[in-house]
């Protein structure tokens, strides 16, 4: 049965949100990726690019990650009864959201 709140309307997509999280991290990783190939021109890279380009790469799952630890947050406050299931699914919803528009805009 469809529920009439209107925080609650559309989450029932969170699990493609998620998905497309996890989609945007790949896209972020190969656009960098394929950035840092650019600045090589075929040269040899030093050690200095290399660290430079490995810091770069790595900074890319940053975001998942602490959305990940959020959402494991709230998932605990969840099961202890600390936190309504309307909430935890807002938050869910909401924290897939938002870390679409953090690996767009770090794309751009």
């Amino acid at each position: 049965m469809e529920s009439n709140d209107p925080a609650l309307r559309g989450t029932a997509a969170t699990p493609e949100l998620w998905a497309g999280v996890y989609m945007m991290l790949v896209f972020a990783l190969l656009s960098r990726s394929l950035h840092a190939l650019g600045r090589w021109d075929g040269k040899a890279i030093g050690w200095q690019q290399g660290i430079e380009i490995a810091v770069e790469l790595l900074f890319c799952p940053a975001p998942l990650l602490m959305g990940i630890a959020f959402r494991k947050l709230i998932k605990t406050e969840l099961n202890c009864n600390r936190l309504s299931q309307r909430a935890y699914k807002v938050c869910n919803f909401w924290l897939a959201k938002v870390l679409i528009i953090a690996y767009i805009a770090m794309v751009l």
